[in-house]
């Protein structure tokens, strides 16, 4: 079975960096970017099954670039982070398709977990 595909999208570069490092022993990272908009032409291009998405992204927001990229890539798996725990943006990004809205103080813990439960969940399904 092929390993899957994420693309990272947060504009801090230690952020970006840190997710990858986190990511790489279970997962293909295919790429990152730093804005809503590159998220967007990367994703069409590069066709990730998760896409890990900063809700406070430049150029266009995470939620707008999460809205985009259900439009374009239905299957695609959406996991926001943010350092907001407002939940009415919580809610929004569920509301868009998000798998997982995670806290960024606590993503060491819980962005693995989060990811293969979907995972397994679309493999179930």
């Amino acid at each position: 079975m092929r390993r899957p595909r994420v693309l990272v999208a947060d504009d801090h570069p230690q952020v970006r960096e840190a997710l990858q490092r986190l990511l790489q022993p279970a997962y293909d990272v295919i790429g990152s970017v730093a804005d809503g908009r590159t998220l967007v032409k990367s994703a069409a291009e590069l066709q990730p099954d998760l896409v890990l998405v900063d809700v406070g992204l430049p150029l266009l927001n995470g939620l707008e670039a999460g809205r985009a990229l259900k439009k374009l890539m239905p299957q695609v798996k959406l996991f926001y982070i943010s350092m907001d725990s407002d939940p009415v943006i919580a809610q929004e990004a569920f509301r868009i398709g998000a798998s997982a809205y995670l806290l960024k103080s606590s993503i060491a813990e819980e962005l693995l977990p989060a990811i293969e439960k979907a995972v397994k969940e679309t493999s179930a399904g």
